[in-house]
């Protein structure tokens, strides 16, 4: 399991988007995945049944959506627009950073298995962007706070990651553990 950092900017209004939160964050990423592959056990999760990549490559991915339309086989909202879904990405490395994942790959699948669905947090984002909305824990979710809280980070907590924090505590984790490989 990764955790995939979007650093390409889309065209249109995603775009904008884009480069909007990478300035309000001042880092290079805009948009956060988890990425399920071969042999992380969660085949029983996914939509068809297999980690195993697609003709084209793409590897299913979970996150929360603001502008997309949730798939026909979300459990909940099918069809209605932004929130928590499965989708198979083609990782490329032009547009993506990953970052391998320490985490417990079944406990991130069935986190996305039971938030599916879920809408869009616009209040978080509202309130990352202006500093001034208050903001209290609800089933709404952000791409990134989804991501953390997915990865084992307290529900509680998930929310004050961004896009760019979550890379940077997620490549300081690998750090880490290459470090206790090494030292051991």
């Amino acid at each position: 399991m990764k955790l995939a950092s979007y650093k390409a900017t889309r065209p249109g209004l995603q775009g904008l988007f884009n480069r909007l939160i990478r300035w309000r964050f001042s880092g290079l990423y805009s948009h956060s995945e988890i990425v399920f592959e071969p042999g992380d056990g969660v085949e029983f999760y996914m939509p068809d049944g297999s980690c195993a990549a697609d003709a084209d490559g793409a590897l299913w991915c979970a996150s929360s959506v603001a502008m997309e339309r949730l798939p026909a086989w979300s459990r909940y909202r099918a069809g209605k627009l932004g929130g928590v879904r499965f989708k198979r990405i083609v990782l490329d490395p032009a547009k993506w950073d990953l970052v391998k994942s320490y985490s417990e790959a079944v406990a991130a699948a069935q986190y996305a298995d039971r938030c599916e669905g879920h809408p869009y947090s616009w209040r978080l984002i509202a309130k990352l962007a202006a500093w001034l909305v208050s903001f209290k824990v609800t089933a709404q979710t952000t791409c990134s706070q989804f991501c953390a809280a997915a990865l084992l980070v307290p529900e509680s907590d998930a929310w004050r990651f961004d896009p760019c924090t979550l890379h940077a505590a997620m490549s300081h984790e690998f750090e880490i553990a290459c470090c206790e490989v090494i030292w051991n």
